[in-house]
């Protein structure tokens, strides 16, 4: 079904889960899958000074052989791949840094600019620092294995991945369970999930110190610990090779990362509506 939805709209607007090659909506093996969804969606940024990221166009391109595949931005190996489980091992590029630089590889191309932020009651006041005044964040590459655990229209992945590119020697797990089902003429599926990110990556982003040149009392040490995320989403058959999609996605980060004097929001929201096509 037109590359799962997109490969779960580019994995929930948020965080990454792949599609694999299996036997219902999923990749046909040893053929390209070219696939665009184009409509009007953000997915917010939590640093201060952060753009939001204006979603309107989202490309999904993947291969799949044998044992090897190309899924976005992930290279992979299948170790396994039956209707029960499977396991790969992948390199895929870290979106740490997608919130800091707006021509990162997982802020897809958009040219459409949306307001941030929610007005409530008023809170203590936190002493902040522009991402724009710190020293940059290099993007960093990931090295890991992934397990799936299907059954029925449910499918359990954890996966876990440690920094190979050399930039911040970090690691970081995710857990998360996949459920969908038809309603009607609607596909939808919901996906719960939970991530943990270790010290040196979340330090290398979120922490300050000398590198910065920021006053002292600013400087934050980053944490380890575990966080949430949801993805919901919708999507309805139009025509030959056309969908209606929605989506929407929530994740909580860890106060590990949100008493860094660089964010400003400890939650991530994501939204999008369109249609998408399959050439």
């Amino acid at each position: 079904m037109l590359r799962f939805l997109i490969s779960i709209l580019l994995a929930g607007l948020v965080l990454g889960q792949n599609a694999i090659a299996c036997e219902q909506d999923c990749v046909d093996t040893n053929q390209w899958q070219i696939g665009v969804a184009i409509g009007a969606g953000v997915r917010t940024n939590p640093l201060v000074d952060g753009d939001n990221i204006p979603l309107v166009i989202l490309p999904d391109i993947a291969w799949y052989g044998e044992h090897f595949y190309l899924d976005n931005d992930e290279l992979g190996y299948q170790l396994k791949n039956d209707a029960d489980w499977a396991l790969e091992g992948f390199v895929n590029i870290n979106k740490e840094a997608a919130n800091f630089t707006f021509w990162h590889p997982a802020n897809l191309l958009t040219n459409l600019s949306m307001s941030s932020g929610f007005i409530g009651p008023a809170a203590e006041v936190k002493r902040t620092v522009s991402k724009d005044e710190v020293a940059t964040r290099h993007w960093s590459v990931n090295g890991g294995v992934r397990m799936h655990w299907r059954h029925d229209n449910g499918e359990l992945a954890a996966s876990v991945a440690t920094d190979v590119s050399g930039v911040h020697n970090g690691q970081q797990v995710e857990l998360n369970y996949s459920f969908s089902t038809n309603l009607g003429s609607w596909r939808w599926s919901i996906t719960p999930g939970l991530i943990w990110k270790s010290a040196k990556l979340v330090d290398y982003y979120y922490g300050l110190d000398g590198r910065d040149g920021v006053d002292t009392f600013l400087y934050y040490e980053g944490r380890s610990g575990w966080y949430p995320s949801l993805a919901l989403q919708l999507a309805r058959p139009l025509a030959e090779n056309w969908l209606l999609l929605g989506s929407m996605s929530w994740t909580k980060l860890h106060k590990g990362m949100t008493g860094s004097p660089l964010l400003e929001d400890r939650n991530i929201r994501g939204l999008f509506v369109g249609v998408a096509y399959q050439f």
